[in-house]
């Protein structure tokens, strides 16, 4: 896999893009589900910034490197084992690599973008992850009479807690 930063060349509705991310596989060839992802994701209104495009685009590197050096398939999502493709990758990042928990989140909250994105577009018929609830500590505030969540959120089943460092 290659993680390319696009140049001035690269146009998308006759605007340029420079360094937006490209993945490519060994061969040279387009990435496609990562690069289609890159366009839907990294280009709407919501995002407004080309400051997360290189952490995205690492995310998605790192995920489908694991994949090629495993030799999965990123759409294999009822694969039929305890584990799923994602969970498989954040235990990855968390033992292997020792990555901070932290990391793993962020690379873990692109990936399952990506794979909600997929699903929106009918490119996988499930998500290799599900959503459950979790209790959250809330601040107290002024508002908290009008707050209906209980203390609870809803959090998919692959991410790891987030940790707030100490000072």
């Amino acid at each position: 896999m290659e993680l390319v930063r696009a140049t001035q060349d690269f146009v998308i509705a006759g605007q340029p893009y420079p360094g937006f991310p490209i993945l490519l596989w060994d061969s040279m060839e387009s990435c496609i589900p990562a690069n289609h992802f890159f366009r839907y994701y990294l280009l709407r209104g919501d995002i407004g910034s080309n400051r997360s495009w290189p952490s995205t685009g690492r995310a998605l590197y790192d995920f489908f490197s694991f994949l090629q050096a495993h030799e999965l398939d990123w759409r294999d999502v009822d694969r039929g084992e305890a584990k799923s493709l994602v969970a498989a990758y954040r235990d990855y990042c968390l033992v292997t690599c020792e990555l901070a928990p932290n990391t793993t989140r962020q690379r873990l909250t692109y990936i399952c973008k990506f794979y909600e994105c997929a699903l929106k577009e009918g490119r996988l018929k499930r998500l290799p992850f599900a959503y459950e609830e979790r209790n959250v500590k809330r601040e107290a505030s002024i508002l908290v009479h009008v707050d209906a969540s209980g203390g609870k959120t809803m959090a998919n089943d692959v991410m790891p807690r987030s940790h707030k460092a100490l000072p």
